[in-house]
């Protein structure tokens, strides 16, 4: 019998639930400022939720979707990605009557059938926002402010963002005849994939980070000039939006994003001091047709997805500490026997009422190990019950991290508890 979980699965625990939190709690307390509310959606959907969306022609509808058939025969998929299931959600439950734009935000597993390796698991966590009904060039900059102040805030320093602009429909087909003009003599130096791609999906081809194929694309056309001239004036106002923000950007006529509802303005955020193979944060990007191709009205979106797991990696790889300033205090009750665990149970209810975040031994061992064992699980204080404070009243309690010792009359003056640990807050 196989116990271990599957390949491509983690289970998230210790120091990566602290970083977790942290990374979602700072986005929830970015998006709130923002006004962007919360949105859940199931784990699984139906297979042509996704595959209308996301493309036939993609890697992750061809090769990576968890598809499965239920007890009916209707095929089902767990979700590689959010933006195709909240546009469902919004179609279904009529959100687009609202006041727009509807600006949502969610956080979620995704799953997709790749090889695992370091930062890209099979099953995997993303956060991200969605913000629909509106084309407003102010909106795709308000995405890219977001994504942007996020990862400032998180404590990466070298940041770099990429924008570029796909097009519209109308233009971007103009390009693609000229770009597949250019790739037709070149393609046998293409990959596999690749040349499938120039079959199926041209535009995929600058995903590809094998060096033959990036060779290729240096003298490609480059979609700037195929722009028709509402693609380039929204284009020019995001651009003018983020100098207003003083937010830094290079223009990247190489930059896609990997699914084929991705129109207009796209972005991507990366770290400079990271390897180049590995150094993408987050990113996201305008769809204007989604909506209307899983057929609801033509109603534009904008959106950007980060993936936790990934986040997580590099702020440990850049050595990017939490900010720990907000934390409150930990207290460890610290009984030298069973009948001591009993009269602690008192103490602990007295803090967990005033808020103070506190847990007692529960198996008796040394003192020594208990205090190294509260020390080593982020503990601040301890307090020592044994024989003689329960006949005194009187308490010891310790600094762990200052090598500080107080005595607190439990029976009289159980407020100085709550004191020091204000005091230490503080400091």
């Amino acid at each position: 019998m196989d116990l271990s979980s599957p390949r491509g699965t983690i289970d998230i625990y210790g120091e990566d639930i602290d970083y977790r939190n942290y990374i979602i709690n700072t986005a929830r307390e970015i998006l709130e400022i923002f006004n962007y509310a919360e949105i859940i959606t199931p784990a699984f959907e139906y297979t042509q939720v996704f595959s209308r969306s996301i493309g036939e022609n993609t890697d992750i509808v061809s090769k990576q979707m968890y598809t499965f058939p239920d007890k009916k025969g209707r095929l089902l998929t767990l979700r590689p990605e959010g933006t195709a299931s909240i546009v469902r959600a919004i179609l279904e439950n009529k959100m687009y009557s609202e006041k727009l734009p509807l600006k949502l935000f969610y956080i979620g597993n995704m799953f997709r059938y790749e090889k695992p390796q370091k930062g890209r698991m099979r099953e995997f966590w993303q956060l991200g926002i969605e913000s629909i009904g509106s084309d407003n060039p102010i909106i795709d900059a308000e995405a890219i402010w977001i994504l942007n102040l996020f990862f400032e805030k998180l404590g990466f320093k070298k940041l770099a963002l990429k924008v570029n602009n796909i097009g519209c429909r109308k233009c971007r087909k103009k390009f693609l005849e000229e770009f597949k003009k250019y790739l037709r003599p070149e393609k046998n130096k293409l990959c596999s994939d690749c040349r499938k791609r120039f079959k199926e999906n041209p535009l995929r081809i600058f995903d590809c980070k094998k060096i033959d194929c990036t060779e290729v694309l240096k003298g490609s056309p480059d979609i700037s000039y195929y722009l028709c001239s509402e693609c380039k004036k929204n284009f020019e106002e995001v651009l003018k939006c983020l100098k207003i923000l003083d937010i830094k950007y290079r223009i990247d006529k190489n930059l896609v994003r990997g699914f084929d509802y991705y129109t207009g303005t796209i972005f991507e955020i990366i770290s400079e001091d990271l390897e180049s193979a590995q150094n993408a944060l987050g990113g996201g990007g305008r769809y204007d047709n989604l909506i209307s191709d899983m057929g609801g009205a033509d109603i534009p979106a904008t959106g950007f997805a980060v993936g936790i797991d990934r986040t997580i990696i590099l702020m440990k790889q850049l050595n990017i500490d939490l900010k720990k300033s907000d934390k409150k205090s930990k207290v460890y009750l610290i009984a030298m026997d069973k009948i001591s665990q009993i009269y602690s149970t008192l103490i602990l209810k007295y803090l967990r009422e005033k808020e103070v975040v506190c847990d007692m031994n529960f198996n008796i061992r040394s003192l020594k190990k208990e205090i190294t064992w509260a020390r080593d699980n982020g503990y601040n204080f301890i307090i020592i019950v044994g024989e003689d404070e329960m006949k005194t009243g009187n308490l010891t309690m310790k600094d762990i991290n200052k090598f500080k010792q107080y005595k607190v009359d439990w029976k009289n003056d159980k407020e100085k508890i709550i004191e020091i640990i204000g005091a230490q807050n503080i400091d």
